[in-house]
């Protein structure tokens, strides 16, 4: 299976993503928009395994918040995001996930953490640059769990899954 441990937008952080990603098409920018269903907030990716890693999922003790801030472009991967603003805690716990994996000698991608949500593989921008047009819509979210994913390929992209929750408060 090909996994990542990530964390799933709530409902309104979603729609706030969603209302991002209606801009930037309002704005021009073609590409390969990600499903809704499928934005998320990697934490580590993982890539084809399959036992013990539902084990480092994390327990959330404390819920913290997180917020949209920016969007951005990784220019080498070819993918426009929408930023989280800087976290000590979500930087904590996705270094926490990465040391439980470590502990369990689960192999995973060591990339620096990216605070990030991917809204557009592969984007087009007019001009070259992220439309100024394109504002941050204003969301905050819960972390409350740790999740998951299964990541299946589809004849029309991917489809991430949740397959597994940390217990949080």
């Amino acid at each position: 299976m090909r996994l990542f441990i990530g964390l799933e937008p709530t409902p309104d952080f979603r729609a706030a993503l969603t209302e991002m990603q209606n801009r930037l098409r309002a704005a021009g920018v073609e590409g390969r928009y990600l499903s809704p269903d499928n934005l998320h907030l990697t934490l580590a990716f993982i890539g084809e395994w399959t036992t013990g890693v539902a084990e480092c999922l994390p327990e959330v003790a404390e819920p913290f918040s997180i917020t949209l801030s920016s969007p951005g472009v990784f220019r080498g991967a070819k993918v426009l995001w929408a930023g989280i603003e800087p976290s000590s805690r979500l930087s904590d716990l996705a270094a926490q996930v990465r040391q439980r994996l470590d502990d369990s000698d689960i192999p995973y991608d060591q990339q620096n953490f990216n605070l990030h949500i991917t809204l557009i593989r592969k984007p087009i921008l007019p001009g070259g640059e992220i439309p100024a047009s394109v504002q941050v819509v204003p969301a905050t979210m819960t972390v409350r769990e740790v999740c998951l994913y299964q990541s299946v390929h589809e004849a029309d992209g991917m489809r991430y899954t949740v397959i597994s929750r940390s217990k949080g408060k």
